[in-house]
């Protein structure tokens, strides 16, 4: 996989949303799961942020959280959301549902989940413009052609009337963002929107996305396990784990100077064309059970350097450098970087730069 990080020329100025100690848990069998545990993070307008972690690492029930979309099971513990300096856990379900859609919009990972089959495509974005927007109906199909277009979709006239299951699934991902971005909203997130697509198609779409948010200026917040993805799209990444992010910095020094353990092992886990030694080696060991979270820090059953002091004491993020902060007691600036990683990882990026 190609390694090419993004430099993002845009002038960032207002912080459009702001996520500050969000706890999400909800009730099951085994008790109550804190799925989300007081994570902070922030974008500015016109800026793409990442969240990568494995599964079950909170992602998703983050973006649902802004969305407020939780299941009936769960809430929100703590924390604040604030929207253009509003904070939508204050709002009342009618005032979120004017904002959802309208101000904050999100792609789902399941397009045959997420659009209706019995209803065609241009009929499902026609209900949401018109919701949202002061069109006719006629009016709502011209506008469903041009976004359909603006996604890339070939013959939009004709396929604007085609049922779900007659698109193939990298149309269904396009259509889905048209849905997403058809009244125009300020945040749009992409909640792992490639995930069942080949890379060629997956580099569609995120040019497609890309060329959106030049067009409208909108922020995007992009939901992945794919590293690979946020290097080529994001400005800045949060790297979550059990629940909690574990580091976060502008994308360059994610990939450059990574400080904690689990993130280097994503990055030795990323998929590589080379001599032996360079080849896939997985992180060992699984995501830990929400439910049945370890003590300490929550990665040390899987961190090949963990100590006793890990199994004690839980860390929260400290500042490494400038814009770059990281949760693990053992880090001593660049000296925690151990020289083998090190190594993996920029002879890795070196070759994705020359291969490109």
């Amino acid at each position: 996989m190609i390694l090419v990080t993004k430099e993002s020329n845009r002038l960032m100025t207002e912080k459009i949303l702001e996520v500050d100690n969000l706890t999400t848990s909800f009730d099951t069998e085994e008790g109550t799961v804190r799925a989300v545990n007081n994570i902070s993070f922030s974008i500015e307008e016109g800026e793409t942020m990442g969240i990568v972690g494995e599964s079950g690492s909170g992602k998703s029930v983050t973006a649902l959280s802004v969305m407020r979309l939780i299941e009936s099971n769960g809430s929100i513990e703590n924390g604040t959301i604030h929207y253009r300096g509003s904070n939508l856990l204050e709002k009342t379900e009618s005032e979120i549902q004017s904002i959802r859609g309208s101000e904050i919009s999100m792609v789902f990972q399941d397009t045959l989940d997420s659009l209706n089959p019995v209803y065609t495509i241009g009929t499902q974005i026609n209900r949401v413009i018109r919701k949202h927007r002061d069109m006719d109906n006629k009016e709502a199909r011209e506008e469903t052609i041009r976004l359909l277009e603006q996604v890339g979709i070939p013959n939009a006239e004709e396929r604007i009337d085609d049922y779900p299951h007659q698109f193939s699934g990298g149309m269904r991902q396009r259509a889905l963002i048209a849905m997403a971005i058809s009244c125009n909203p300020s945040v749009l997130i992409a909640d792992e929107p490639t995930t069942a697509l080949d890379v060629t198609i997956e580099a569609q779409i995120f040019e497609v996305l890309d060329k959106i948010q030049h067009e409208t200026g909108m922020s995007i917040i992009v939901i992945t396990h794919d590293l690979g993805v946020v290097a080529g799209v994001c400005d800045f990444v949060n790297v979550m784990y059990g629940g909690e992010i574990v580091e976060k910095s502008k994308t360059d020094d994610i990939f450059g100077d990574p400080q904690h353990p689990y993130t280097r092992g994503l990055l030795r886990s990323i998929p590589r064309i080379g001599k032996e030694e360079d080849r896939l080696r997985g992180i060992e060991g699984n995501v830990p059970n929400p439910a049945a979270l370890p003590s300490g820090c929550t990665f040390h059953p899987r961190c090949p350097h963990a100590t006793d002091e890990c199994r004690q004491h839980d860390p929260s993020l400290q500042e490494v450098k400038r814009n770059h902060r990281a949760a693990c007691i053992h880090i001593d600036g660049y000296k925690s970087l151990h020289k083998e990683d090190k190594e993996i990882i920029i002879n890795d990026r070196k070759k994705g730069e020359s291969d490109d």
